[in-house]
């Protein structure tokens, strides 16, 4: 495992006001106008999104979010990046809640897939490891690696009964994973106690000073490098 720790001395004051923005609209109606669901813009197919219809690699976003059947523009905008970057031609399923069972049957469909997952996409990512078939790299920003947690919804949660908790799942030497998260997530002690448990394993592991959950996805200068190190790992 490779470990490494990175200061933000000072935040700017557009990821400040990204951050509050997002932490009040998770809670309030405030979310309806300011985080506006995707444009159906995309390439769309019956159950995904598809971006980057020509790139050459397959790469699957798992996102959280509401769990509605499409990510947040802003989430939208930050996968375009990493389209262009690496040049992947990115799926993203649509899911009311995260079927586990849906999931693992959509990871499967394809051949030696990479997968980037946020929040609770990353905690069933790690959860349903095992069972995905000849996945190449996962890149997981802000994983929630506990899925008893009162973040869920009781949809969501009543999809996820009887899975294991992430923070539990061993790693194997065949998939390399790439796990960011900033220190004021709420879930971070899992992810920390998850990497712990797989400090022999093929995993790189960034831990950012003052970030908060998802930052990586703000169209802030805080992103720049986590960006970049992600369409770095990305490449084949």
């Amino acid at each position: 495992m490779e470990i490494i720790k990175v200061d933000y001395l000072k935040h700017t004051f557009k990821y400040d006001f990204l951050n509050k923005v997002l932490k009040c609209s998770s809670r309030t109606r405030v979310q309806k106008s300011l985080l506006k669901k995707i444009k159906f813009e995309q390439n769309i197919k019956s159950n995904y999104f598809l971006i980057n219809e020509n790139g050459k690699n397959p790469l699957i976003y798992l996102h959280s979010g509401t769990y509605s059947k499409n990510p947040l523009n802003y989430q939208i905008n930050f996968i375009k990046k990493i389209a262009t970057l690496t040049n992947s031609k990115i799926y993203i399923p649509f899911y009311d809640s995260p079927s586990p069972e849906k999931i693992v049957s959509f990871v499967n469909s394809f051949s030696s897939p990479s997968i980037i997952c946020q929040g609770i996409g990353g905690g069933i990512t790690f959860s349903l490891y095992k069972k995905f078939k000849n996945i190449q790299k996962i890149v997981s920003i802000s994983p929630w690696m506990h899925l008893n947690n009162p973040f869920l919804n009781t949809k969501a949660k009543n999809e996820l009964v009887g899975l294991e908790s992430p923070f539990l799942t061993e790693l194997d030497d065949n998939v390399e994973s790439l796990i960011i998260n900033g220190t004021q997530e709420k879930l971070r002690g899992y992810i920390k106690i998850f990497c712990k448990n797989n400090i022999n394993k093929n995993i790189k592991w960034l831990e950012y000073e003052g970030m908060a959950e998802g930052f990586v996805f703000y169209p802030s200068k805080e992103s720049l490098e986590p960006t970049r190190i992600i369409a770095d790992f990305l490449q084949y």
